[in-house]
């Protein structure tokens, strides 16, 4: 008997369990307290399942790409014949060379040392080089002809020009001290110069006048050279 009455008692709890006439009946449960926000009139409302919470943050503990110093060529002339073009530069390390602009195409700089340049572009007293990415052209040389370029993905590109150069200075002539005379050498001298005159003068003859060989009117002036005249004043 104990056992019928236990059996009832458990059918009568379902079937009040199930209400037909429930008004909340076919409802989605209630949100949780996580998936609710507050909008700016307090009213409380569920979030966009399709939008995302937040935007990822830069990372701003990520250090910056070290960048090599700055290396710069300078043009000294351009070659232009017919299709043929090459630019004679001056590499940073001061060295001249001569690059040819291959098929008028994108050149690598033929020096082992600087590998990551390019020639781009060859014309009357330009040219233009792209740097490599890790050492970009960020200063203009304005002496040297060399102006920076940007361009995209980090590459850069500096535009040569052929400056006009001031005339080198004529150089100081050399002047080499003589070397004192010693006594031996000017006394030498001395009578190369007294045998000189002697051979100038052996066949000179004084010439003399005598009185009676001065006409009227004149007078004999005499020296060691020899007579002549001259008018009587």
């Amino acid at each position: 008997m104990k056992y019928i009455i236990l059996v009832m008692i458990l059918y009568a709890s379902n079937v009040l369990a199930f209400d037909l006439f429930n008004p909340d009946r076919g409802k989605p449960p209630p949100p949780k307290p996580s998936d609710i926000t507050t909008n700016s009139l307090g009213t409380k409302k569920l979030q966009t399942p399709f939008t995302a919470k937040t935007s990822v943050k830069p990372n701003r503990n990520k250090k910056p790409k070290k960048l090599l110093p700055q290396k710069d060529f300078s043009l000294k002339g351009t070659s232009i014949i017919g299709s043929k073009r090459a630019a004679i530069l001056i590499a940073p390390d001061k060295k001249e060379f001569i690059q040819y602009f291959k098929d008028n195409k994108r050149t690598p700089i033929n020096l082992e040392k600087f590998k990551g340049y390019f020639l781009l572009k060859v014309e009357a007293r330009e040219a233009e080089i792209e740097y490599p990415e890790n050492a970009p052209c960020r200063k203009d040389r304005e002496k040297a002809g060399v102006k920076c370029i940007e361009k995209t993905n980090g590459l850069t590109i500096a535009a040569l020009s052929l400056k006009q150069r001031k005339a080198l200075k004529a150089p100081k002539p050399r002047t080499i001290p003589k070397p004192p005379v010693t006594k031996a050498e000017r006394n030498k001298k001395r009578e190369k110069d007294i045998e000189k005159r002697k051979e100038i003068y052996k066949n000179f003859k004084r010439k003399v006048i005598k009185d009676e060989d001065v006409p009227p009117g004149m007078r004999v002036v005499r020296t060691p050279f020899g007579d002549r005249l001259v008018p009587i004043k």
